[in-house]
């Protein structure tokens, strides 16, 4: 028997399913948390990558950030899978829009940020930057704080470190 037929199988599977497989951890006790420093924040989003959209991100405001994987549709049901979270404006004025550019700095991202930049070349059809811009008056500090506490209730697979630091240790224990 050579497998031939089941290597085919394996290989042709792996392309068109297999190489998308990502591991989520979806805790509804952390989704559920509501000790945030701040009452709300109003998200907005635009396709990643979509020049004629980020117009709508903000080029003056800091704030906080998601990468997620979805794709509106008028037969899926609303859906999305949050991988990342971030904030502009870490001990800096850096603006929402400055940020999301570093994105589309495909070589520095290759260079150094190598998981986000295998998550953007895999998903990058399906794709889309969430933004939520804060006031001036909410400080560097309560931003880093709000990114780790965002972080800890939805622990998107490709946020590597900026977790509270029980969740972090804990979550290490998962491959």
């Amino acid at each position: 028997m050579s497998f031939d037929l089941l290597r085919d199988f394996a290989n042709e599977t792996n392309q068109e399913i297999g190489a998308f497989r990502l591991n989520f951890i979806l805790s509804p006790n952390k989704m559920q948390r509501d000790d945030y420093d701040l009452e709300e924040l109003t998200w907005d989003s635009i396709h990643f990558g979509d020049d004629a959209e980020i117009e709508k991100i903000p080029n003056d405001k800091r704030g906080i950030y998601a990468l997620a994987i979805c794709h509106p549709s008028k037969v899926l049901p609303p859906h999305g899978y949050i991988i990342y979270i971030g904030i502009a404006g870490r001990r800096s004025d850096r603006p929402l829009r400055e940020r999301y550019n570093d994105y589309l700095n495909e070589k520095r991202l290759q260079k150094d940020r190598q998981h986000l930049a295998y998550a953007i070349g895999t998903w990058q059809e399906v794709l889309r930057f969430y933004f939520a811009p804060v006031d001036d008056g909410f400080s560097s500090e309560d931003l880093e704080k709000l990114e780790k506490q965002i972080n800890t209730a939805l622990l998107p697979p490709y946020s590597r470190g900026d977790l509270e630091a029980d969740t972090n240790r804990k979550r290490k224990a998962f491959p």
